[in-house]
């Protein structure tokens, strides 16, 4: 049988790599942030904390960039599965369709 659905295939399959994209860059950019923070305190001190109060919320941005990343890409994962969940729920229904089509027309007497 011919694969039905090739967008919604296509979309699940980019909604799945983008997640996968969004997770690494959410990973390097809370990394990046942690190494910032530690490295004199001077990327905070920009926005008026002072050395440790900088290196302080550098680790807090660091995490919260890491859990937000990973929220979002979280969902975006989510919601391939659901299209290819769905694509395979049609294909079940169809099937099924088909067989009692197949059942019926033979019960059928001549």
């Amino acid at each position: 049988m011919k694969k039905r659905f090739g967008v919604l295939r296509f979309m699940a399959s980019l909604l799945k790599i983008l997640a996968i994209v969004a997770a690494a860059l959410s990973v390097l950019g809370g990394l990046v942030t942690f190494i910032m923070s530690f490295a004199g305190g001077d990327m905070m001190a920009a926005f008026g904390f002072d050395t440790a109060g900088g290196v302080l919320m550098g680790l807090f941005a660091a995490f919260m960039i890491i859990l937000f990343g990973g929220i979002y890409s979280l969902f975006l994962y989510g919601y391939g599965e659901l299209l290819m969940l769905l694509i395979s729920m049609e294909e079940n229904t169809l099937k099924t369709s088909t067989l009692l089509e197949e059942v019926i027309s033979e019960d059928k007497p001549a």
